[in-house]
């Protein structure tokens, strides 16, 4: 006859009881666990605690399977806190310090995605510091000079998004509304650390596209400066040369290299009588090699009779132009006329320094380059003055031949109608006047 079983006890009733909760955390595999099956885990937990007080005595095996079921509730901790705030809990009922179940938000998370997290939060702090980095260099250069609502309105947003990671990685307050608000959204606890990351991520990549993009941006203001400078025909707009030195401006500061960003300041400057800057833009621009740089700022040279200086630059020029006519096969056919715009500006100007120097044998080769290209009508509608190389030309040949001074001074007048000429052009074509009569 079998003898009956033996009735157990208060805590191995409370333990079977604890046992069966925490197997919905092994049947909630595929989804979320529910807040009653939460809740039942740790109120069952608490009710195992007191009845573990009550008794004397608590056998070896009981207690094994105790400390089996409790690294159960702790390898899935992440399954209760992700649908309970303990900490609301806590401030409702009288709970121990000792209750660790009522604080597994404190614990460390044993879930798989969280193994990485002190390489994300310390990835998180470098990026942080190199988002500031950036926000300060980008600041000064788009804010410099003036800015536009857009652009200061942009430095803003991407330094008070830093600023709030900052607080949400540095300071508990802030950590305490972020995790609120993940809650309000619905998002897993062991995704915090991931999405803070890629948060800062996506802020650094943004930073570093426009820290990397300067170039592109300084020729985007390089434009918006000639559109202003320059409105379109069509268009029915005055230029405003204010607004255009702003761009300009802007534009270098984001690329001191855009030679031809100090190029087009350098002429605004020259429309504006404002000689000093204009020169020192043209200069700059020089210096980095760019052809119609070399040409303007001998034009100012010859003005104030710098002669010699004016032939440096030219001759400088020519070697530059010598190097394009290398890998002209290259170039579409506006870059060839481009290229002989530019040539017949820098031989005329050669010519005409050559001439004030009082040195006919290199004058005249190279007026006579400029001449050609002039005479070439698929050329001549894009030069300024195709006159200007006639007139010099024909003052030249003052002494030497009449007959072939007058016909270049008809053909100084003819070219020279109905174009945009200098201060000094205006003065050949009052001699060629004189001279015809």
């Amino acid at each position: 006859m079998n003898s009956p079983a033996p009735v157990p006890t208060p805590f191995q009733v409370a333990l079977e009881r604890y046992q069966n909760a925490l197997n919905y955390l092994d049947t909630s595999h595929n989804k979320s666990l529910k807040k009653a099956q939460a809740l039942e885990i740790i109120t069952a937990r608490d009710a195992l605690n007191k009845q573990m007080e009550a008794e004397a005595e608590i056998s070896v095996d009981m207690s094994s399977k105790l400390i089996e079921q409790d690294n159960r509730l702790k390898q899935k901790s992440y399954k209760i806190t992700q649908v309970l705030d303990l900490a609301e809990y806590r401030e409702t009922l009288p709970i121990s310090a000792q209750a660790w179940w009522w604080h597994l938000e404190s614990r460390e998370s044993l879930h798989p995605c969280n193994r990485f997290d002190w390489l994300l939060r310390s990835g998180k702090l470098v990026l942080l510091g190199v988002n500031f980095t950036l926000i300060g260099t980008i600041a000064t250069r788009f804010l410099s000079g003036g800015s536009s609502l857009l652009e200061i309105g942009g430095v803003i947003f991407s330094t008070f998004i830093s600023l709030l990671q900052t607080e949400n990685a540095l300071t508990r307050t802030r950590q305490k509304g972020f995790v609120k608000l993940m809650k309000l959204l619905g998002i897993a606890e062991h995704w915090y650390e991931e999405i803070q990351f890629s948060v800062t991520v996506i802020v650094f990549a943004i930073l570093l596209g426009i820290y990397l993009n300067f170039s592109w941006f300084s020729e985007f203001y390089k434009q918006e400066g000639n559109r202003l400078q320059s409105p379109p025909p069509a268009s029915q707009e005055f230029p405003n040369l204010a607004s255009a030195e702003e761009k300009y401006l802007k534009a270098i500061e984001l690329n001191p290299d855009n030679l031809d960003a100090h190029y087009k300041l350098a002429t605004l400057y020259e429309e504006l009588q404002d000689l000093t800057n204009a020169k020192k833009h043209y200069l700059i621009a020089a210096k980095g090699g760019f052809i119609d740089a070399y040409n303007n700022l001998a034009y100012w040279y010859l003005r104030d009779n710098k002669n010699a200086e004016a032939v440096e630059l030219l001759e400088k020029a020519k070697r530059l132009l010598a190097e394009k006519d290398e890998k002209l096969d290259q170039f579409t056919e506006e870059e060839k006329r481009n290229l002989a715009v530019q040539k017949y500006s820098i031989y005329k100007n050669l010519g005409w320094a050559r001439f004030k120097q009082n040195r006919s044998e290199d004058a005249v080769p190279n007026l006579l380059v400029a001449i050609g290209i002039a005479e070439n009508p698929a050329y001549q509608k894009f030069i300024r003055n195709p006159g200007a190389a006639f007139c010099i030309y024909a003052q030249l040949l003052e002494k030497e031949d009449k007959k072939l001074s007058q016909e270049n001074w008809r053909k100084c007048l003819k070219l020279a109608e109905g174009r945009e000429i200098n201060t000094e052009e205006e003065q050949w074509l009052y001699e060629a006047r004189k001279k015809l009569k």
